[in-house]
């Protein structure tokens, strides 16, 4: 990836400069915004490659902010929030958030985050066809009946990585180890449910009676041929 350009939303000036100049030592093009109004406006302008995005901000709160940019766009989001608890956590991921980094943090371990979210959301990796969907991975594409269906940057690491073992049975440990890296959070079985149940609805896969992800009482979930 040639440019590495990102968006940080924050209303702290202290914080968002540190970040910025985290990043810059590290060659990222950094693009600010203060609160949700001028988020979406520089999203819309700059085209950024991923998003640091706080959740308590002015005008339009992060979560509004992410849910406007998922109708449009997969760009990767990372969270950027002082609330730490699982709930919180996995509301933040339901709304389309890619990862989670709570107050305080650590900024060179910020930096590796988002290095490791778009170095990972690139796979060198062949298409997979799989009844009328088609998963293209080196453009994070997801093709069902021709028609594209947006799927967030973890979204679609889960639906990939249960395509190319099918019809293996994944655990939800085996999924978070192929969604998540070292850097990562402790991750919650329920995060993983919370991508399932994200990616049925936007295939209208009805668990009941499943055409692409059957849940494995006991053991997970797998992709059908």
């Amino acid at each position: 990836m040639k440019v590495k350009k990102i968006l940080v939303v924050e209303d702290d000036e202290n914080i968002r400069k540190l970040v910025k100049m985290y990043f810059e030592k590290s060659e990222f093009q950094v693009v600010e915004a203060k609160d949700g109004r001028e988020a979406l406006a520089k999203f819309s302008e700059e085209k950024p490659q991923l998003i640091i995005l706080d959740l308590m901000i002015p005008f339009k709160s992060g979560e509004e902010v992410a849910r406007e940019i998922r109708k449009v766009s997969n760009i990767p989001i990372l969270m950027l929030t002082a609330k730490a608890d699982e709930e919180n956590r996995v509301q933040g991921l339901e709304i389309g958030a890619d990862d989670y980094v709570t107050k305080p943090f650590s900024p060179r371990e910020l930096v590796l985050r988002v290095k490791n979210i778009l170095r990972r959301t690139y796979p060198d990796e062949h298409e997979i066809k799989i009844k009328d969907l088609e998963i293209i991975p080196k453009e994070m594409r997801v093709i069902q009946n021709g028609k594209e269906i947006e799927l967030t940057t973890k979204e679609f690491k889960v639906l990939y990585t249960l395509a190319k073992k099918s019809p293996l049975v994944l655990s939800r440990e085996e999924l978070m180890n192929e969604v998540y890296d070292e850097y990562d959070e402790v991750v919650y079985d329920r995060t993983i449910d919370a991508y399932i149940k994200n990616i049925r609805k936007k295939l209208n896969d009805d668990p009941k009676n499943p055409k692409y992800i059957e849940s494995v009482y006991g053991a997970g979930y797998r992709m059908l041929k």
